[in-house]
């Protein structure tokens, strides 16, 4: 029962910007070490974080860089089980911070309780980590680095003592994962280990071939003589090789058209998964989800998924980014409450303030797909045509006489990520107000952060 639990905290939609780290250590099924600290990005903050963990730039004036804690985290990462509720965020964000200091990766390997919730909790109507604490009744400050890294370790404790596991590996390998893996020379994800292929059917008995002699033929004169010969019969010839059946072409859309969701495409579950050419490393495309109302609008932060709010209320829509150059978002369209009338999927692009724009980026494409087969059902290029705006609307799902239909878009929005949120709804201030509006609580907040950290770090590791 030993591992190591993370949590991130970033200071806008960029992976490289990690403003706070939280690492606990659990020996022996107990938590016997804590770490906490903010790090300076220097990087912007967005005012958006800003109102999810409550970091500000004054807060993170003085602190170390992540290049210079790497030293002191290293040695705590290298060779352990490391798990993260959503992993894949948080392994993301360590990676994108270990290439920009071009530091080698660390050799570990690591979990997902996110995930292993959704398989082993489904009786929850969400999994998100508030959930899930407080299902196992677990105290939370939620999106505190040190608290929501706490609150991983306890809860794969619960989950491990629940299914009378004693190493988080082979509790994994029960719910059909395997883990991931960090190396010098790259990573593999967490991730649903490989069906066995299903055994084909044995071939059928062919009828043993009878050999039916031939006699001699009494050789006209003239004629040769015909020796003795053994001929197969034709019961035991091969049968005629079936044709291959034709594949359908994938319907590839255009803007403006619609499809009915439970005619042409008939899924049940449903998964939008954006993908696009890898880019440079300093442009950092990302998916979200905004579930909207008869208004258009959302009634709740917690109608917006997307990195910092990975599934909605009623566990319905959720996000996951399976690799740098891909968004995912699955979607159960029959689970949604019914005042949700349609849901808007996106697609922004951190960096508009350096000029960057969804025109640079090759190949941007969006397919649904039936998730329970894997069939691509229909895709859509919806790069095609975008110049300078720094978010792009992909398409929208909504109701239409009490079934679904989905209607590709397309179209450019300017002012990016900030911009799409207060046009559904959701009110985002801005980095410099953000840090205003917190300003004078932002002392008391870091000397208590200070007075917390000084009690559990060792004296070799803190840092002024």
């Amino acid at each position: 029962m030993d591992f190591t639990a993370i949590d991130f905290e970033t200071a806008n939609s960029s992976r490289s910007s990690a403003c706070a780290l939280g690492l606990v250590q659990v020996r022996n099924g107990v938590v016997t070490a804590e770490y906490d600290w903010l790090i300076d990005p220097r990087q912007r903050f967005d005012g958006m974080n800003i109102a999810i963990h409550g970091i500000t730039p004054s807060m993170v004036k003085g602190k170390p860089t992540f290049a210079e804690l790497w030293p002191t985290i290293e040695p705590l990462l290298q060779g352990e089980i490391v798990i993260a509720h959503n992993a894949s965020f948080d392994m993301s964000v360590l990676r994108y911070c270990l290439d920009d200091s071009l530091f080698s990766y660390p050799d570990f390997k690591y979990m997902c309780t996110y995930l292993l919730g959704k398989k082993m909790l489904q009786e929850l109507p969400s999994h998100k980590l508030n959930v899930v604490s407080e299902h196992f009744g677990i105290r939370l400050k939620h999106h505190d680095a040190l608290d929501d890294a706490r609150a991983s370790a306890l809860i794969l404790l619960k989950l491990m003592e629940q299914w009378q596991q004693f190493d988080p590996l082979l509790l994994a390998g029960s719910q059909g994962y395997q883990a991931g893996t960090m190396y010098a020379g790259g990573y593999t994800a967490f991730k649903a280990s490989p069906k066995k292929a299903a055994k084909k059917p044995a071939a059928p008995k062919t009828a043993a071939k009878t050999e039916i002699p031939v006699s001699p033929a009494v050789p006209d004169r003239g004629a040769p003589h015909v020796s003795t010969q053994r001929l197969t019969s034709s019961a035991s010839l091969p049968a005629a090789t079936p044709p291959a059946p034709e594949v359908q072409p994938v319907p590839e859309l255009v803007r403006g058209q619609r499809v009915d969701i439970g005619g042409k495409l008939s899924a049940s579950r449903i998964l939008m998964s954006v993908e696009w050419d890898p880019t440079l490393s300093n442009m950092e495309p990302d998916t979200s989800a905004f579930l909207l109302r008869e208004t258009g609008r959302c009634e709740q932060d917690q109608d917006f998924v997307f990195y910092g709010n990975m599934e909605d209320p009623s566990g319905s829509v959720s996000y996951s980014k399976p690799a740098p150059n891909a968004g995912h978002l699955h979607l159960q369209l029959a689970k949604l409450p019914a005042s949700i009338t349609r849901i808007a999927l996106t697609f922004t692009l951190y960096g508009e303030a350096s000029g960057q724009n969804p025109g640079q980026i090759n190949n941007a494409s969006a397919s649904l797909i039936d998730s329970q087969t894997g069939t691509r059902l229909a895709a859509f290029p919806f790069g095609l045509g975008l110049s300078l705006e720094t978010a792009v609307v992909i398409g929208e799902f909504y109701r239409y006489k009490d079934k679904w239909r989905f209607v590709a878009i397309g179209e450019g929005f300017p002012g990016g990520l900030r911009a799409l949120c207060n046009h559904y709804g959701l009110e985002v201030e801005s980095p410099e107000a953000a840090a205003e509006s917190t300003a004078e609580s932002a002392a008391t907040i870091e000397t208590a952060e200070i007075v917390r950290t000084a009690g559990r770090i060792p004296p070799s590791t803190r840092n002024s």
